[in-house]
Parts: structure tokens; sequence; C-alpha cells
């Protein structure tokens, strides 16, 4: 239900979670969004960028990130025309309301309603970092309703599972929570819509946070897009640490999955994806010049999420070994 007033009060800024002697940062009055009213009576807002009839794709965000996601992601590059693009925000993060005491977090269940409730049929899911595990999910529990997951820089542990009953993106270095709360944290309570907070965030950050930015920060509108994005994402990182992939199963449906990764990303080597994807015919590893495949690369993989609805739904049959861009 189309929603133009923001439901409760605007959280604090992600900046404002590390201490620091400077102001906390202005907030302005956050987007209009679009939610469904779920059955336990809470909201699921998302987003929605490109074109209203074009092929539906849900994006799941990472970790400290939310529905505002694509205003940076895609800041170098427009939707394709032919593209529907869905942002969700997580349970309890931006206008999506929280789990109350008692009940237990099912955003899969929450995407399922929302597919049901737009009636596009069939959606490609599109995660990025811990968002790779949710789209997942959703394609394992979901088959029928899923053409293709698109997966852009997962984070999987040292030791990717081969067979048998494992978390399927294997376990976490909790220690690395992706590039957007490293940036918030190395800002402090700066503003980070100023260049010279950047700059300070450039010399405080990993190696991979860093390098997958560039100099994207020079440019104002890409530094509020972040801002902003932080902002609503703060609650996320309040609870990251105990966000792990809580769902072990064998993967047997052939929803075709694409995963980009940069072939310098540090936290997570490519060579890690492969071991996940190399014994499963659907899979695809997109290797990517670069430490990162977040920024640079968005025309390329929504076209990809297109093309998974023309070649439909029909199984893969089963080939010897994985086709892995080299």
């Amino acid at each position: 239900m189309p929603n133009d007033s923001y439901p409760r009060s605007y959280p604090r800024s992600a900046v404002d979670l590390f201490s620091d002697d400077e102001d906390p940062l202005l907030q302005a009055p956050p987007p209009p969004f679009s939610g469904i009213r779920l059955p336990d009576e809470r909201t699921l807002a998302w987003a929605e960028y490109g074109n209203p009839r074009g092929v539906p794709c849900v994006l799941i965000p990472d970790l400290g990130s939310t529905r505002l996601a694509p205003n940076w992601l895609l800041h170098d590059a427009a939707v394709p025309a032919s593209i529907r693009l869905l942002a969700v925000d997580r349970p309890g993060v931006g206008a999506s309301d929280p789990v109350g005491i008692g009940g237990r977090e099912d955003l899969t269940a929450d995407l399922m309603r929302m597919v049901q409730t737009l009636a596009v049929g069939r959606v490609a899911m599109i995660g990025i970092g811990r968002g790779v595990d949710d789209a997942l999910e959703f394609a394992d529990r979901f088959p029928g309703s899923v053409t293709a997951v698109v997966g852009v820089s997962a984070r999987v542990g040292a030791h990717a599972p081969l067979t048998g009953r494992r978390h399927l993106i294997g376990q976490r270095d909790q220690q690395w929570l992706g590039p957007m709360p490293a940036w918030a944290k190395a800002a402090g309570r700066r503003d980070l819509r100023l260049a010279e907070t950047w700059r300070r965030v450039a010399t405080k950050v990993p190696a991979d946070a860093r390098e997958a930015i560039g100099n994207r920060w020079k440019e104002s509108d890409f530094r509020v897009a972040v801002a902003d994005d932080l902002g609503l994402g703060q609650a996320d990182r309040l609870r990251s640490q105990r966000l792990e992939p809580n769902w072990v199963h064998r993967w047997t449906t052939y929803v075709p999955v694409h995963l980009w990764h940069g072939r310098q990303e540090g936290e997570t080597h490519v060579s890690a994806l492969r071991a996940v994807a190399g014994h499963r015919p659907s899979w695809q590893v997109h290797a990517v010049p670069g430490c990162s495949a977040l920024l640079g690369f968005w025309p390329d993989l929504l076209l990809q999420a297109e093309s998974s609805f023309r070649a439909g739904a029909s199984p893969v049959p089963d080939a010897p070994d994985l086709a892995v861009t080299a």
C-alpha cells in the first residue's frame, strides 16, 4: 500500500553509533516508500526504481543498507528500461516493522507475501553481501517463483563446503560485515556528505572497503546517497553480529545462480566461491576486475537478471563441471 509519510520517528544516522566530539549529522525527511501489511500486522517496505512495467527484480541489500541502496549503487549508471527494481527494507530497518517479542524473523516468507501481493508471478532475486544468503534461501524455498539468483560480493568462510548438509555459503568471518559498516565506523560522527570526511575514511577502512568506492566519494550526490542509506540502515548494524544463516540443506533446485565477485576481493577470494559453486551445474561465478563487484557492473547484472526470464523455468540439464568466468 503506497505511503506518503513516514510512520514513526526517523532513526539516528548510522554515523552516530560511533563516539566522536563532533555534533551528529542532521537528517532530512526520508523519501516516500511503498509497503504491504504482513499477516502478523507488520509492514514490509520497499522502494521502486526503473520501469513499473519492467521485469521484476527484488534487491536484498547488505548489512547496514536499505531500500535506498540503488541511489548510490547505480550512481554512475541508469536502471535499464526493461527492469523494475524493488529494493526492500529488512524487518526492523527503515520503514519495515521489527518482529515482535517472541516472534521469529523470516524475511523469505515476508518477501513471498510481497511477490504474491504484487502479482508479478516470478522474480529475479538479487542479493548483496549478507543479502546473497537471503536470496539463496528464498530460491531454495520457493524455486517456482524465482527465475535466477544474482549474488554480488558474497562473503564466505575460508573453508567453503563442497558436499553435505552445511551452510550453503559457509561460515562467516564476523570481523567483516561489508563495506557500509566499515565506512560508517571510520567516519565516526562526522558528516558523510562532506568530502573531508571521506578523506578520513580512506585512511582508516580496510583495503576492500576503500577500493570498492574508488574516487566516487569526490562526487557530492554519491556522498549524499551513501549517507542517506546509512542513516536508514543503522538498525541493521546494531543487530548484525547475530545475523548468521540459520538454514541448512542440500541444494537440489535448478534455479540458476550467478555470483559476481572481484578478482582481488581480500575477505573472500573468488576461489572460495568457485569451491562452493564447482559441483552445482546451475551456478556460475563471474570474476570481474578489481577488489569488488559492488560498483560499476550494475547494467550487466540487471540485464543478466532480465535474461533469466527469457530463458524460462525449464530445468538445467546435468553437467560435469560448472562454467566459471575466468
